[in-house]
């Protein structure tokens, strides 16, 4: 008999889990890629990628709140489209979240080689280890450290906002780069990496109090924290520093706090990086183990990830996790990983918009706890367009992969 989680996590707890996940790495390591293709318009393709990511978040709303499942997108996809479809859709979100997680771990080890000489692939296994460990001790102690984290790098993005604030106005925001209008929407392909994160919430269902309400609401308020402060970083960015500049470096947003504020600002953004993709390596080890603990509940061949620990997590699922991310570690290849992992997101993304529609029309008297707004005969316009810009992304995610 399968066992249960504990609801133990309130409203709050998941809104600083959601921002935790997307805070991450992403604006850390990618703002200066994002620059190299959209110049001064920076701002413009965070929000692009950010419309594209709260559309997709109405629709996580409404299923969440249906199907209150640490299973996530597995179970959503499942009562749309049948077992076989939804079982894919989950090993697809795992995976993704598996990848992004050691993409972001060979981050920690090349943000950890400016402070201690050791091999980033050694550093980016010890990290994956140390998370590991922390998701073992349970989901109480996981959160704390997540709240923590979440605080540490949410006051890095503000000290790199105070160091570039005395340029802000004196660049032309509306300059784009040279390679045209289609350059904002290349960078916003890219961007989207940094968005990655808020559906993570939804995996939480299981484990949180009043989840058919509370689910939701994280999903906005922290989808909104994270667009509002991605903006302001973005024109902090373009201003701070001459894009080329920003396009070069690997640790961008670190060289605009020690252009502002000197070498002791530009390490402790050095340190704050370390946090936070622990902190990314941290959401994304707990949200794909469960996601694989709830598929093991019905896919037979996958029983024994179903165990549970004395302290009530999936430890068979977090082992699982542990040696697949590990061996994803020892590839490196920041940028490449991360445009795959874009990939498998946007085909998730894609499918979550065309479930609500489906399960619109097979089962419309479902009571909807939450239930998006502007409908045309009980279809969700905001759907539709949902899966228009995940579609338009994805097309120029591949491109930017192929050239």
């Amino acid at each position: 008999m399968a066992q249960k989680l504990k609801r133990t996590l309130s409203l709050a707890e998941c809104i600083f889990f959601g921002v935790g996940s997307i805070l991450g790495a992403g604006i850390y390591t990618i703002v200066g890629k994002v620059a190299g293709f959209a110049g001064n318009m920076t701002w413009l393709a965070f929000l692009v990628a950010s419309l594209t990511a709260l559309l997709t978040a109405f629709s996580y709303a409404e299923l969440s709140a249906v199907y209150p499942k640490a299973g996530g997108e597995y179970v959503y996809t499942k009562k749309a489209m049948g077992e076989k479809i939804g079982t894919g859709v989950g090993f697809i979100i795992a995976l993704n979240g598996i990848i992004s997680g050691a993409t972001v771990a060979v981050g920690f080890g090349g943000y950890l080689v400016k402070l201690v000489d050791t091999p980033i692939v050694i550093a980016a296994l010890g990290i994956i280890a140390l998370i590991f460990l922390v998701n073992l001790s349970g989901i109480r102690e996981s959160s704390i450290i997540n709240i923590i984290f979440t605080l540490i790098e949410f006051s890095g993005l503000v000290l790199v906002i105070i160091a570039a604030f005395p340029k802000i106005g004196s660049v032309n925001l509306l300059e784009g780069a040279e390679s045209g209008k289609a350059s904002v929407l290349m960078a916003a392909s890219l961007g989207f990496f940094a968005f990655i994160g808020f559906e993570e919430i939804v995996k939480l269902a299981e484990e949180t109090k009043n989840p058919q309400k509370t689910i939701p609401r994280a999903l906005f308020v922290a989808s909104a924290i994270v667009t509002i402060m991605y903006f302001i970083v973005a024109v902090s960015a373009v201003s701070a520093l001459p894009v080329e500049k920003l396009a070069a470096s690997s640790s961008p947003l670190s060289d605009i706090a020690e252009d502002g504020l000197g070498t002791t600002a530009g390490l402790i953004i050095i340190i704050i990086a370390l946090f936070s993709t622990s902190n990314t390596i941290l959401s994304n080890m707990l949200g794909s183990s469960r996601v694989i603990y709830d598929m093991a509940k019905e896919v037979k061949i996958m029983g024994v990830f179903q165990r549970v620990s004395k302290r009530q997590t999936p430890y068979a699922a977090l082992i699982l996790i542990l040696v697949v991310m590990s061996a994803f570690a020892l590839i490196g290849k920041i940028e490449v990983i991360a445009m795959i992992a874009n990939l498998f997101i946007f085909i998730t993304f894609f499918t979550i918009n065309l479930s609500v529609i489906l399960l619109r029309q097979s089962d419309p008297q479902k009571v909807r706890p939450f239930k998006i707004p502007l409908n045309v005969n009980n279809m969700p316009i905001i759907s539709f367009l949902g899966m228009a810009m995940t579609l338009l992304l994805f097309g120029f995610n591949v491109y930017i992969l192929i050239s």
